[in-house]
């Protein structure tokens, strides 16, 4: 009897796997499909390829979390983040393609982006017009960001129909203004106990002051100061105007205004900020020009539709060639395996063994744009760069708009390092903050009291004052992380302690001064890191290949059925109440001091080098 049911259960193994095989092999025939069948928009003969980002640019999309998208009330329709990969791959593209005779600049939905994200989108779009191809932009007014985009091209127009309150180009400057919680701590008597090696590191400011302090205004002018000379420099080369026209036009606008009785458009005109104010009818007819004339408008193909038009339905990769990786590695650091959008300490690590591990990969690129995080997630990562390169594979390091305090810790000892004039790195610092709330509850009539056994009791304990032996222990332990920062940029860069101790102290500094103090290798994109690989490699022909954390099929459909799931009750309820969106907007600087402030961790992270 025994042996009939272990038969039959065998047979339905066999079924079971065999009904398993036909469906794979089906649902591969349908994707394959799909994939081929797709509909792919038509490249006109004449066109103006447009680029029009939407939201911020980004070098990798953030995981998509349903339910908090529903609660901000995020619109379907607009992409909130745009790939810098894919504008300058269109860019790059669209210049030696005589289909494209022109690129429009439409920024309107350009919500912004890093200085460095936007300088390499200019060094494209300069490439293009050196192809002999007119640019133009035009909009009903230009933001800081989306003018430092705009201003490379051939011919900047204004929308002379549009009446915006702060219209034309409204240039603000560069500023940093935390937040401060001293007072507001002191009243509600919670003790922070703040652990720092930095004399720069201003990161714990925000705890124990209600204003910035003279060394962090002199750091964070200094560098914010080469950011902005930076970017005044570029308008000034590209509008041939003078380094006096400009200081006038950003710090006596008033004065301007009054002078064209507050039109800032025509003062944008006047100053040579814009080329002409014209109607958007004229504007069209300009283009049709010189694209040809498509229904009212004129032949034109967004950035997007062009590329999904040129691209194979399939990456073209062969699998015996030699390969340059990529690992994209943006924002917090933190600890454990995280989705796209955060650097865990894990996730990451599982990428570096996956490119040390393929034989057919020779190199590797990391491309960095975080503020730093966690002391030991940024360890975990830095020490498989470091056996990724024992094992005879260079590691070469992109700085992308961030690649401060652990950011750089992971770039410390890689074969080279790369940045934008731009790029916000250093803070090569150390803190801790750790939070009691004796005072707080006492205040209510409630106390914390007990026993324990060792002279470690009740060190977590954030509801008693902080045990004196793990004061001790923070204390020491900032300091040798400290130590052990220096002594890794030292030998990572061929330097001295003390010539590492001198730049080091928390302190921040843009790339262009990184790479005069020797913490940056030389200034480039990320093609010249791709390069800078093969050449290290002794590469002639390869394939980049990146190399991203794939959600597992369980996610996936979890994530459809969500996305599905929210998407009906958003046309049952009619969209979303602003009180609905109201929670869901923390302040940036209170959820980053909440978390490093959860436990008592060493934390390698520059909490204010996010530029306004």
């Amino acid at each position: 009897m025994s042996s009939l049911i272990g038969k039959m259960w065998q047979g339905l193994t066999a079924a079971k796997n065999a009904l398993g095989n036909i469906l794979f092999v089906l649902l591969l025939i349908l994707l394959t499909f799909a994939v081929f069948s797709t509909d792919s928009p038509a490249i006109p003969d004449s066109t103006a390829l447009v680029l029009d980002p939407t939201g911020v640019i980004v070098d990798q999309k953030r995981a998509i979390d349903p339910v908090g998208e529903f609660l901000s009330g995020y619109d379907e329709t607009e992409d909130p983040e745009t790939l810098l990969g894919d504008i300058l791959e269109a860019l790059e593209t669209a210049s030696t393609d005589d289909r494209v005779k022109s690129l429009v600049l439409d920024l309107r939905h350009l919500e912004g982006a890093s200085m460095s994200k936007l300088e390499e989108i200019g060094w494209a779009i300069d490439k293009f017009k050196a192809s002999g191809k007119p640019v133009f932009a035009f909009a009903p007014n230009y933001s800081q960001s989306q003018y430092l985009i705009a201003v490379h091209a051939s011919r900047i127009y204004l929308d002379q129909q549009s009446y915006q309150t702060f219209g034309g180009v409204f240039l603000t400057g560069l500023s940093l203004y935390p937040t401060y919680f001293k007072s507001a701590l002191t009243k509600l008597k919670v003790n922070v106990h703040v652990f720092k090696a930095g004399l720069y590191k201003g990161a714990v400011e925000p705890v124990i002051r209600d204003d910035m302090s003279e060394a962090a205004k002199e750091a964070n002018m200094g560098f914010i100061g080469v950011l902005w000379a930076h970017y005044r420099d570029t308008i000034v080369s590209q509008r041939d105007i003078t380094h006096q026209s400009f200081e006038k036009y950003t710090n006596k606008y008033d004065e301007l205004l009054v002078s064209v009785d507050d039109d800032s458009a025509r003062l944008a005109v006047e100053q040579g900020f814009v080329d002409a104010l014209i109607s958007v009818s004229d504007w069209r007819q300009e283009m049709q020009s010189i694209t040809g004339v498509s229904g009212k408008t004129f032949n034109q193909i967004t950035f997007r539709d062009y590329l999904l038009a040129s691209r194979p339905p399939l990456p073209v990769v062969n699998p015996a060639s030699e390969k340059i990786a990529v690992i994209t590695a943006i924002g917090t650091i933190l600890d454990g395996d995280k989705p796209a959008g955060e650097i865990g300490g894990e996730s990451i690590s599982k990428l570096i063994r996956q490119a040390r591990d393929d034989k057919q990969i020779k190199a590797l690129v990391v491309r960095i744009d975080s503020p730093g995080g966690s002391s030991s997630a940024s360890e975990q990562i830095r020490s498989e760069l470091e056996l990724t390169q024992k094992s005879g594979k260079p590691v070469i390091i992109s700085m992308s708009g961030y690649a401060a305090s652990g950011g750089y810790w992971i770039a410390s000892t890689a074969n080279k390092i790369f940045a934008a004039d731009t790029t916000v790195t250093g803070s090569i610092g150390v803190f801790a903050l750790w939070p009691t709330f004796e005072q707080s509850i006492s205040e209510l009539g409630i106390n914390s009291d007990g026993v324990g056994t060792t002279s470690l009791r009740g060190v977590f304990n954030s509801l008693e004052e902080i045990n004196p032996v793990m004061q001790k222990i923070l204390e020491r332990k900032v300091d040798s992380t400290y130590r052990k920062f220096l002594g890794l940029v030292a030998r990572g860069r061929e330097m001295s302690i003390d010539d590492v101790g001198n730049i080091a102290q928390g302190r921040v500094w843009a790339g262009k001064t990184a790479v005069e103090l020797g913490l940056v290798d030389a200034i480039g994109s990320l093609d010249d890191a791709i390069q800078s690989a093969a050449l290290l490699a002794d590469l002639q022909v390869y394939n980049v290949v990146y190399l991203e954390k794939e959600l597992s099929p369980k996610d996936r459909l979890l994530q459809q059925i969500l996305s599905s799931s929210l998407k009906m009750v958003r046309a049952a309820t009619g969209g979303f109440s602003s009180h609905w969106q109201m929670l869901g907007e923390v302040p940036r600087e209170i959820s980053d001091l909440l978390h490093v402030g959860r436990s008592p961790a060493i934390y390698l992270q520059c909490l204010h080098c996010r530029v306004n």
